[in-house]
C-alpha cells in the first residue's frame, strides 16, 4: 500500500490483465447466479429489488476504486553555492507514471446496475444468449471498474444475477470470500446488503488478542538470483519431457481448432456434475484422487469426443493451464493472488480408465512442482512462464504463443443452502475470460452437492459449447463404468416447478372427493360415443346378412339398408 490510505499500487499481475485487454479477449470475468423467487412474492418484485440495489451505497473494496494515474514527484534542486563548480551529473530518465486504484469518495451505483426481462417462459438457452451478449462489452475504465445485471422472467418462478468485475481487481477466491457477507443459510433473514454495500470494517477487523503477523523477510540479493536460478534450470528440465509426460513444459500446447485469432463473439455453456459420485471415482483410483483431478479427466474425455466429431483431434494432448490460489503477501483490497500448473488432458488416450490414470499422473507431478520449489522460486518460474503470452497477447501473433490450449479452473463455493433476503441459490455459473488464442474457458464452482460448470467459448472457433457440457455429463458415467463403479442414479439438480403445477399441502378429504367429482365427467365423456360406434356396427352387420340373403330379399333390403348406411354417415359427419 501506498502511504496515501486513498491509494492502492497494482502488482504485476494487475498489470497484466489491464494491458491484456483489448476488444477481442476482453479481461473481464463474470458470474452467473439463479435464484428462486421468494414465497409470496408479487410481480414488482424485480422492480422494487433493482430500486433497493440502485439505493444502497458503495462501501466496499473494491468497488469504490477507479483506475488512476500518478505523476511521480521530481527532486528538489538544491541550493548550493558551489554546485557551479562540479562537472554536471548524467542526465537521468525521467520515471514513468504509475497506475493505481484510487478510492473515490462517492459512487453513483445506478451507473453500474441494470435491469433485463427474458421473453415470458425464458429458459436456459434465451438466459444463455443474454449473458454472452453482455459479456462481450468491455468495462468503462472512466469509473470504477464493474457491473451487475439483474434478469426476470426465468421459467420456473425464477431470475437471475449477472455480476461482471475487471480481473485486474478481483481473483476468483476473492470474490466468493467477499460474497459470503451477502448471503445467509436462513431463508427468513431479510435486510442483506448488495456486495458492494457490505461495510467490510465490520467483518475484517483483527482480534485484538491475536498476536500480530509477523513481518515478512526480505530475501537476500544472493537469494534471489538463486531462485531465479533454479526456475530457469526447473524450465529447462521440463523441455526435455515428451509431450504431456512429467513436468509439463511451457508453451509445449499442440495446434487445434480451439487456437487461433479470437473475435468479439461469445457464447456460454452450463452442466452441473455431482460431487459424491466424483468423490467416489476418485476413491476407485489407486493411492485416491481429488475431485479437481476427476474434473480434469472429465474434461479431457469430452473435449475428445468434441473433437472427434469435428475430425480436429491432435495425435499429441491438450495441455490445460489451471489456476492455483496463492497467499497473498499484502493485506490488499484489490488485486490477484494466483499461479498455474499444467496438466495434461491425455486426449490422445482412447481408452477412458487408461486416460483417468493418466491425467492424475500428470496432475500429480505437475502439483509437486510447487512443492518441489520454494514460494519465490514458484513465482518467477510462473512468471517466466506466462511472460511471452503477456508479450504477444496484444499482437497479431498472441494467437500463436501457447503457453496451454485451454484454461480450467475450480472456484471453491458454498457447501450450504443459501438466501439472499428470501430467495433461494439454485446454481452459479463461471462466465469467465479468455486469453489470446484461446477460444475456450471451463470454470467450475462448487455449490453444495454439485460442481456448476460455467464453459465459455469464442464460437467462431468453438461452436455449440453447450455440447461441451453435455459430453462431460456423459463421460461421468463413462468413468464409472470403466472404474467398475455402478453409475449412480443421483437426478439433476431439478429446476423449480412453476406455481400452478404445485400440489397443495395438506389437501382435505372434502377436497379430494370435490376433486373427483369435478374429474368424472371427464372420465365418462368418451361414452357418449358409443351409440354412433353400435349404430356402424348394425349397419355393417345388416349389409353382410343382405350377402347371404337370396336375391329376392336382398332386392326389397336394399333400399332400407342405403336408408341406414346413410343415418351412419350423417351421424358420423355431426361427431366430426
Amino acid at each position: 500500500m501506498s502511504k496515501d490510505s486513498n491509494v492502492q499500487h497494482l502488482n504485476a499481475q494487475d498489470e497484466y490483465f489491464l494491458d491484456t485487454d483489448t476488444p477481442t479477449a476482453p479481461t473481464h470475468i463474470g458470474g452467473l447466479e439463479i435464484f428462486e423467487l421468494p414465497k409470496g412474492a408479487g410481480r414488482d418484485f424485480m422492480q422494487k429489488l433493482y430500486a433497493y440495489m440502485k439505493n444502497s451505497p458503495v462501501r466496499a473494496e473494491p468497488f469504490n476504486y477507479k483506475l488512476d494515474t500518478i505523476e511521480p514527484e521530481e527532486e528538489a534542486k538544491g541550493g548550493d553555492a558551489l554546485g557551479w563548480l562540479r562537472p554536471p551529473a548524467a542526465r537521468r530518465k525521467k520515471p514513468k507514471p504509475q497506475r493505481v486504484w484510487k478510492k473515490l469518495d462517492h459512487v453513483n451505483p445506478e451507473e453500474h446496475i441494470y435491469l433485463h426481462a427474458l421473453p415470458r417462459p425464458g429458459g436456459q438457452r434465451e438466459l444463455g444468449e443474454l449473458v454472452s451478449r453482455l459479456h462481450v462489452n468491455r468495462l468503462d475504465r472512466s469509473r470504477p471498474l464493474w457491473e451487475v445485471h439483474l434478469i426476470e422472467g426465468l421459467e420456473g418462478g425464477r431470475f437471475a444475477v449477472y455480476n461482471k468485475l475487471h480481473h485486474s481487481q478481483f481473483d476468483g477466491k476473492r470474490g466468493m470470500a467477499l460474497s459470503r457477507y451477502m448471503r445467509s443459510t436462513n431463508a427468513a433473514v431479510r435486510n442483506l446488503p448488495p456486495i458492494w454495500a457490505v461495510d467490510l470494517s465490520k467483518h475484517t477487523a483483527r482480534d485484538p488478542a491475536a498476536p500480530p503477523p509477523a513481518p515478512a523477510k526480505e530475501p537476500s540479493g544472493f537469494d534471489k538470483l538463486a531462485a531465479w536460478g533454479k526456475a530457469l534450470k526447473t524450465m529447462s528440465d521440463a523441455r526435455d519431457h515428451k509431450a504431456g509426460e512429467g513436468v509439463i513444459a511451457p508453451y509445449s500446447a499442440p495446434a487445434t481448432i480451439l487456437n487461433g485469432p479470437l473475435t468479439s463473439r461469445r457464447r456460454l455453456g452450463t452442466v452441473s456434475l455431482s460431487i459424491p459420485r466424483m468423490k467416489a471415482l476418485g476413491a476407485a483410483v489407486e493411492g485416491g484422487a481429488t475431485v479437481n483431478e476427476i474434473l480434469l479427466a472429465v474434461c479431457g474425455g469430452a473435449l475428445r469426443r468434441y473433437l472427434q466429431d469435428r475430425d480436429a483431434l491432435p495425435k499429441e494432448p491438450l495441455i490445460a493451464a489451471c489456476p492455483v490460489a496463492q497467499a497473498r503477501k499484502e493485506n490488499a483490497s484489490a488485486g490477484n493472488a494466483v499461479g498455474q500448473i499444467l496438466v495434461s488432458l491425455c486426449t490422445h488416450v482412447a481408452n477412458p480408465r487408461q486416460r483417468l490414470l493418466a491425467v492424475v499422473k500428470s496432475s500429480r507431478a505437475n502439483k509437486g512442482l510447487m512443492k518441489d520449489l520454494d514460494a519465490d522460486a514458484y513465482a518467477h518460474y510462473t512468471e517466466l512462464s506466462m511472460m511471452p503470452q503477456v508479450l504477444a497477447a496484444k499482437t497479431q501473433f498472441g494467437h500463436k504463443v501457447l503457453n496451454g490450449n485451454l484454461v480450467i479452473s475450480n472456484v471453491p463455493g458454498p457447501r450450504e443452502t443459501q438466501y439472499v433476503n428470501g430467495a433461494r441459490l439454485d446454481a452459479m455459473y463461471s462466465a469467465s475470460m479468455l486469453l489470446a488464442g484461446q477460444a475456450l474457458n471451463i470454470t467450475v464452482c462448487n455449490f453444495g452437492d454439485n460442481l456448476d460448470m460455467g464453459i465459455m467459448a469464442c464460437p467462431d472457433l468453438c461452436p455449440s459449447p453447450q455440447r461441451i457440457a453435455v459430453y462431460a455429463g456423459e463421460e461421468l458415467a463413462i468413468l464409472e463404468e470403466a472404474m467398475g463403479l455402478k453409475p449412480s442414479r443421483t437426478p439433476r439438480r431439478a429446476a423449480p416447478r412453476k406455481a400452478e403445477a404445485r400440489k397443495p399441502a395438506g389437501q382435505t378429504a372434502a377436497a379430494k372427493k370435490v376433486a373427483a367429482k369435478k374429474a368424472a365427467p371427464k372420465k365418462a365423456a368418451p361414452k357418449k360415443a358409443a351409440p354412433k360406434v353400435m349404430a356402424a356396427k348394425t349397419t355393417v352387420a345388416k349389409k353382410a346378412s343382405t350377402k347371404k340373403a337370396s336375391a329376392k330379399t336382398a332386392a326389397a333390403t336394399r333400399p332400407v339398408a342405403k336408408k341406414a348406411a346413410a343415418n351412419a354417415a350423417a351421424a358420423r359427419r355431426r361427431g366430426a
